[in-house]
This record gives C-alpha cells, structure tokens and sequence, in this order.
C-alpha cells in the first residue's frame, strides 16, 4: 500500500467530481437545503390554530381573556350559536372551540365560574397548544384585574377522548413508510431492469411503453398493498391502537399511497440517467416528506411560506384522512376529498412515467 497511488486516486476523483456539475452541485447544496427545511419545521411553534369563541356573557372578564388569547398561535372566529359551532368542530372546520357561559363574569365573583373548552384531540400536539393557550390567557386576566377567585375550565374531547399518543403516531409513521419504501423499491427495481437490459428486451416486442409501466404499477403496487397491511396490523394489533372508524377504509388509504409511491418511484427512474442519478431523487422525496407532511409535527407549526409545499406531498393527505379514520371515527363521506387527491396523484404520476418512456423509446 503506497500513499502516492491513494492520492492519486483522490485526485483523479476530484478532478472527476469537478467536471460533473450536476453531482457537484447536488453535493453542495443538498446540506444547504436540508438544514434549512430540518431547522423551520422542528424550530416552529404552532400557529393559525382555527378556534371559535362563543360568548353568552354580558359582563367583561370572558372579552379580557378573549383579548390576551395569542393571536400568533389562534385564529378565532365569534358565533353566537353553540350547536352550530360544534357542527364545524365535527366536520373539522376548527380545532376548538370556547364557551363562556352566561352570568360568565357575575359567577366569577361568585366563586363558580365555568369555561366550556371543546376539542378535537385527533392531533395531540394542536390540542396541547390550544390547553396551554387557555390556561396562559385565563393566568394572564386573572392577574390583570387582580382576581384570585377560582375558575373551572371543563376540558371536553369531541375526537379523541381516549386518544393515545400511538394513536397519532400509527398514521404519520405507516404513510411515511409505506410511501418511501413503495418509491425507493419501485426506483431501484425499474433502474436495475434497464441496466440488466430487460426493459429493452420488452420493449423489443409488441408490447407498449403503457403496458409495461401499467404492468409494473400493478406488480409493485401490490407488494405495497401487502406491505400497507402488514404494517397496519403490527400497528393494531402489536401497539393497541384503536381504528374508531372503519378499517377497511384505513386499509384503503394507506395502500392507495403505496400505489402513489410506486408510480412516482417509475417517473423518478424514467427521468434518471442512471442509477446513481435515481438515487440523487431519494433524498429529495424522503427529507420534505418527512417534515412537511404532518406526520410527527402539526402542518400548522410550519412557516407560512413552506405550507404550500405540504400540499404537493400526496403523505399529507393519508396522514389527514387515516388519522381521521383512526381516531375521529370518519367515514369516506368526510374524507374523500382526500382519497381523490391521493388517486389524481397516482394518476399523473403514471401518465407522466408513460411520456417519459415514450421519449426515451423515440430516441
């Protein structure tokens, strides 16, 4: 072993790396990227929490604690109906909502006052925020207007009563799975059929560019599907977790984002060169999937400025709908918004894996 053949090496490989610009910029500015993105959207705090106020008293206390509720963390929106309002806290228009009963600041003096907080616990992270928002707002008027009387604030869950930490956890880490896995295996196995040559040899014969990638979707995809339900069933059955709605449903979900997972995994590899180039996409699916998708931290603790991004994650939605499914007990009436996001992405990702095939058999 001599160290002037292993500087050698180095430089040759140096000199190599230099004229790649592609890989030297990928090196350069990957880091650059990941470091931004891991430090907004674990540095955030939760924000735009959509609450609403419903106040039937007439004195000014239950005003003042509405005031000194931190309008960074909520967005507070006023109704004067209760039934109506915990109609949208149903339907997942809003995360919380506070009641302040009437006589609210007569029965303060009176030692009995009650504040009525109705949440949705399907994220545990918001409903911690929205408890630590009311208690810091009620601390706050308390010692403002020098009041030491006791105030009862009545905790009541709409979703998620029973609700465990696991319980949250089981979507964000099944979708995110599910979805890299199903994307890095169809990736690599598509790139490792053309380098060994038998894609060409398929294409050879009088099969289309659509048949094969069709083909390859419905192979992958229902390697995805089995690898959905195995996870699912650890989950429920290794971890206790409770599917309060349906679980076929829950099983729909997450092996539609496998499929999704599948035909981005051959657009990637349509549109490498190489297999070192296929791998380069990896970390640019895996890393915003991550931290943007709401799997472990709420999409509203992102900065303003990144959440469109979130929305361009086909994560996003199963993490939203399954976590729905498992702890608020929804049905596909309330969350097929969802599911026809998930199936558009699937649907243009194979019609652009399809193109892209196209392109390259003409050339």
């Amino acid at each position: 072993m001599k160290l002037e053949r292993i500087l050698a090496v180095s430089k040759k490989t140096f000199w190599e790396l230099r004229h790649d610009k592609k890989l030297l910029a990928y090196a350069i500015i990957t880091p650059i990227i990941l470091m931004v993105l891991f430090g907004l959207a674990f540095g955030g705090q939760v924000q735009d929490v959509k609450i609403i106020i419903v106040n039937e008293d007439s004195g000014h206390l239950a005003s003042e604690i509405v005031k000194n509720l931190d309008r960074g963390t909520f967005t507070i929106s006023e109704s004067q109906n209760l039934e109506a309002s915990l109609d949208r806290l149903r339907n997942g228009k809003c995360w919380a909502i506070i009641y302040f009963p009437e006589n609210f600041t007569k029965n303060v003096l009176l030692g009995k006052a009650v504040i009525k907080v109705y949440l949705d616990r399907s994220n545990l992270n918001i409903a911690e925020t929205i408890v630590s928002g009311v208690n810091g707002a009620l601390m706050k008027t308390l010692s403002e207007n020098g009041a030491k009387l006791p105030i009862n604030v009545e905790y009541s869950a709409v979703y998620g009563k029973e609700a465990k930490f696991m319980d949250m956890f089981l979507p964000g880490v099944v979708s995110l799975a599910v979805f890299l896995i199903s994307t890095i295996l169809s990736v690599l196995s598509f790139i490792g059929e053309r380098n060994m040559g038998t894609l060409e040899r398929a294409l050879a014969t009088p099969l289309r560019e659509e048949e094969i990638v069709l083909g390859y979707s419905l192979a992958f995809g229902l390697i995805g599907v089995i690898q959905a339900s195995m996870m699912m069933l650890i989950g429920i059955f290794g971890f206790n977790v409770e599917i309060t709605g349906s679980p076929v449903l829950a099983f729909f979900i997450v092996s539609l984002l496998a499929v999704v997972g599948v035909n981005l995994g051959m657009l990637l590899s349509n549109m490498a060169k190489s297999e070192a180039q296929a791998v380069q996409f990896v970390p640019m699916v895996v890393v915003p999937t991550f931290l943007l998708s709401g799997i472990f931290w709420p999409v509203e603790a992102i900065p303003k400025y990144l959440r469109p991004f979130s929305y361009l994650l086909p994560p996003t939605y199963a993490v939203d709908s399954l976590r729905s499914v498992i702890i608020r007990g929804w049905g596909i009436e309330k969350v097929w918004r969802d599911i026809a996001v998930l199936i558009g992405f699937g649907v243009l990702f194979l019609t652009l894996a399809i193109i892209n095939m196209e392109k390259r058999g003409s050339k």
